[in-house]
């Protein structure tokens, strides 16, 4: 399972977890295929990131160059000497998560944009 940006979500993607709205209604439920027109709902919706089955998305190089992709950098010198702390080491992992997933929502937000311009 492995969380992304809406904008990465492709059609045929199936839904690891129900998307819920902020008030915890349930938009979508767990197991559900992505299509064009159910990514495009979410959109309107505003919602910024879901969870699929699998890891469809490689995320480790993705974003190259953002802002956040800078942060996932200093991760390791922020957390510097903290090795043999788990908890620590599970706070940098999860930071390292969710600095990739804006990343790619980033990049590919600038991708779309530039597309638009053309």
């Amino acid at each position: 399972m492995q969380k992304i940006p809406l904008k990465l979500a492709r059609p045929g993607m199936k839904l690891a977890k129900p998307v819920v709205s902020d008030s915890g209604m349930t938009l979508m439920a767990e197991g559900m295929e992505l299509s064009d027109g159910l990514i495009m709902r979410l959109e309107n919706m505003k919602v910024e990131r879901i969870v699929v089955q699998g890891n469809p998305v490689d995320l480790a190089g993705v974003g190259g160059g953002t802002k956040f992709a800078e942060r996932v950098e200093r991760l390791d010198h922020l957390f510097r000497g903290l090795d043999g702390d788990g908890w620590m080491m599970e706070v940098k992992g999860h930071l390292r998560s969710y600095f990739q997933i804006k990343a790619a929502a980033q990049e590919a937000e600038e991708a779309e944009k530039q597309a638009k311009e053309r």
